[in-house]
């Protein structure tokens, strides 16, 4: 009786609907029982447990999240294997859908099934529906759009990324790791995450498919802080390291937390000494992370580092020609004129990441309105996004701008150095990130080495006091604030 009440508890904690044994609840509940199995109670508990089922006025399932995010992840990581195993378990074969909270319901879509169970589900139904057919249609098409987005084939490729672009298709290619581990770095919006699912995408489909898992540096670490308060690291570690190729992007948001530092450390060696292959990325090359534990610093730096800049006019031109080919899936009309792509491709000069939102809002004030794309529709986009001739300035650029007129390293500045020679530089820098940029106080103190908003207001408060006395930072201040306004 404990143990039916405890079923009952919890399939109302998740959201479903209590029928009898042979109802949706009792499919789900398989569902969930086989998934935690599969992925280890850590990232279950975090990303699984909150789903809830339904079941829609058109007779499909639908699972869902608590939010985008959330519904996003489920999808790439195990929306596949969702639908496989409902598929094993539901004999009156209905589809499968992931969506968000209130988002609109998807069209139907068949699940996808495991190959013994498709074998199996053939011989029991020799003629299956015509719309049936068609369905399944439609669901694989709806797949391989996802998995086409950030592949080898819509990475577009200069002088920019050439070296990273390389170095990913020679791990991918080789039967053993030829470097260990493989890391990306770049300013945000440059690539490194297309290329780093391009590579997961890859490793699984080859001829001797690997399994591949991808985590953010935020799941990695929510993941492991989830699993220390269950007191179940076994299972966390099971799933990070029984994987054939491990891929963390953002590794930069670990550092200088000591637990976590530790346990990437454990997990990066355990994965190199069995042959298992590493890619991770970050926003800086691994010398300058400010990692506390110098056996990790030794250990990225020891792989191959691979850096990945800002594309130059060509490639800008190749990567929007890639973004409006895309487009035209969802917007057959979309005609983008060559004096339109030569325009964008030369104004924004910042990221592909950027580049992409401009195109998306001049989509949005053209296609969707059924109508052609003009200079002038360009030029309303880029005033609105205010880039028709500002610069957006970003952390990075303040601190290698303070870095080269006080003669020290980014690094420094964002060490825990508390020399005179350093903690001015980063004052300064603090300051200048507050009011020239958009980010907030928390942002702005995690890209100093993970410090506290409240240091931040610290050396904000200082400077600006130094200032109002008439110090000579502000000659410094007025001269770098000119270097980054030019």
């Amino acid at each position: 009786m404990a143990f039916n009440k405890l079923a009952v508890a919890e399939a109302k904690t998740a959201g479903i609907e209590v029928e009898g044994a042979g109802g949706i609840s009792a499919i789900w509940r398989q569902v969930r029982t086989r998934l935690r199995d599969e992925c280890g109670q850590a990232l279950y508990s975090q990303e699984i447990a909150r789903l809830r089922v339904r079941v829609s006025e058109t007779g499909a399932v639908v699972i869902v999240a608590p939010s985008q995010f959330n519904r996003d992840w489920v999808e790439d990581h195990w929306g596949a294997r969702i639908r496989a195993i409902w598929a094993e378990l539901d004999t009156t074969h209905r589809s499968v859908h992931l969506v968000a909270e209130g988002e609109v319901e998807p069209q139907p879509m068949v699940a996808r099934v495991a190959e013994p169970a498709r074998k199996d589900m053939a011989e029991a139904s020799e003629k299956p529906s015509q719309a049936a057919d068609l369905q399944a249609a439609d669901g694989e098409d709806d797949a391989s759009i996802g998995e086409t987005r950030f592949t080898f084939d819509s990475f577009r490729v200069g002088p920019a990324n050439e070296v990273a672009a390389a170095a990913a298709r020679t791990v991918v290619g080789a039967q053993t790791p030829p470097f260990n581990p493989v890391f990306f770095y770049g300013d945000y919006g440059v690539g490194k995450t297309h290329l780093m699912h391009a590579v997961a995408s890859a490793f699984e489909h080859t001829s001797r498919p690997r399994k591949a898992l991808y985590l953010t540096a935020e799941e990695f670490l929510s993941g492991f802080v989830t699993a220390m308060k269950a007191r179940d690291t076994i299972s966390f570690k099971e799933t990070v390291r029984g994987v054939d190729v491990l891929l963390i992007d953002d590794v930069h948001f670990i550092a200088g937390k000591p637990k976590t530092e530790d346990e990437l450390l454990n997990t990066i060696a355990a994965l190199v000494a069995e042959n298992k292959q590493v890619v991770l990325a970050s926003h800086r090359p691994p010398a300058e992370l400010q990692v506390s534990d110098d056996r990790l610093r030794s250990l990225l730096v020891g792989g191959l580092s691979c850096p990945l800049g800002k594309p130059d006019l060509d490639l800008r031109r190749q990567i929007l020609d890639c973004k409006i080919a895309q487009a035209k899936c969802h917007y057959p009309v979309l005609d983008v004129p060559e004096a339109v792509r030569d325009f964008l491709a030369a104004r924004i000069t910042s990221s592909p990441r950027e580049l992409e939102g401009v195109l998306n809002n001049v989509i949005c004030r053209t296609a969707l309105l059924g109508l052609p794309v003009t200079m002038e529709a360009v030029s309303t986009a880029l005033r609105e996004l205010s880039l028709n001739a500002e610069k957006r300035l970003t952390v990075d650029d303040i601190q290698k701008a303070v870095a080269g007129h006080y003669g020290v390293t980014p690094a420094d500045i964002c060490s825990k150095r508390r020399t005179q020679s350093v903690v001015r530089p980063r004052h300064v820098a603090m300051y200048l990130a507050k009011t020239m940029t958009t980010r907030s106080l928390p942002d702005i103190g995690r890209r100093f080495g993970n410090r506290d908003h409240s240091t931040v207001i610290h050396a904000v408060n200082k400077v600006t006091s130094l200032l109002k006395a008439g110090d000579p930072v502000s000659d410094d201040i007025d001269r770098l604030t000119r270097e980054l306004q030019g």
